[in-house]
């Protein structure tokens, strides 16, 4: 199997540069019959980090970090059928991916996020005897951090909104979802470990304010009933 991944990171300093490092060695290591095809989707733009990869291509787009314009640099690399997006604080276990594909081939489900051992709000699920959890819940259901989707869902809701350069792009995301009829579902037996946010503190407060809570207004004016189910 072959998939793209497209894969978010801002090398500030050497800490964000060797966890990048690790994100990108799991998920090379995860899978023993698959090959991952990861674009690298740089912020820093000085090229002091370099990316040792084969199956790595760095991209550094013109101007400031954009989520959802990056994600569309990154959509336009792609070709094949399944295309993983990814924070660079993620750590992919062993057969994670395999676990996805089992729902899809079950379920039909062209859209998922996994599960986070580390994360309270994925350890409330701890005592269900599921596998699957259908649902659109930021942060719970759906995991910005880490989904995976088809290439149908592309196809059926368009690129990504570039209005959203940080916060409330999965919000987005979630709402063309729910809007064109794709489900979305966390599969518990597939484990990514999210290291929680490392990058936060590599921009001012005036920016971060901007790219976070700034973006509500956009978000609700353009989906004014934004209730996620």
């Amino acid at each position: 199997m072959e998939i793209d991944v497209i894969l978010l990171s801002y090398t500030k300093n050497d800490d964000i540069y060797n966890m990048t490092k690790d994100s990108i060695e799991s998920i090379i290591e995860s899978e023993s019959d698959t090959k991952f095809n990861i674009y690298l989707l740089e912020t820093e733009k000085t090229g002091k980090y370099v990316y040792k990869y084969d199956d790595v291509k760095v991209i550094v787009p013109d101007g400031e970090f954009n989520y959802n314009r990056f994600l569309n640099i990154g959509l336009a690399e792609c070709k094949n059928e399944w295309i993983l997006i990814s924070n660079n604080d993620t750590a992919y276990h062993k057969n994670w991916l395999t676990q996805m594909i089992i729902q899809h081939r079950k379920t039909g489900l062209l859209s998922m996020s996994p599960y986070c051992p580390i994360y309270a709000l994925h350890r409330r699920y701890l005592s269900e005897q599921k596998d699957l959890f259908y649902g659109y819940r930021v942060g719970i259901e759906l995991t910005g951090w880490s989904i995976l989707l088809n290439r149908k869902v592309i196809d059926t809701i368009g690129e990504f909104d570039e209005r959203f350069s940080f916060w409330y792009q999965d919000n987005d995301y979630a709402m063309n979802l729910q809007k064109h009829n794709l489900k979305h579902g966390l599969v518990k037996r597939s484990i990514v470990t999210h290291l929680l946010s490392k990058s936060h503190g590599l921009v001012s407060p005036e920016k971060k304010h901007q790219m976070t809570n700034g973006l509500a207004k956009v978000f609700y004016e353009k989906w004014p009933k934004g209730k996620l189910q």
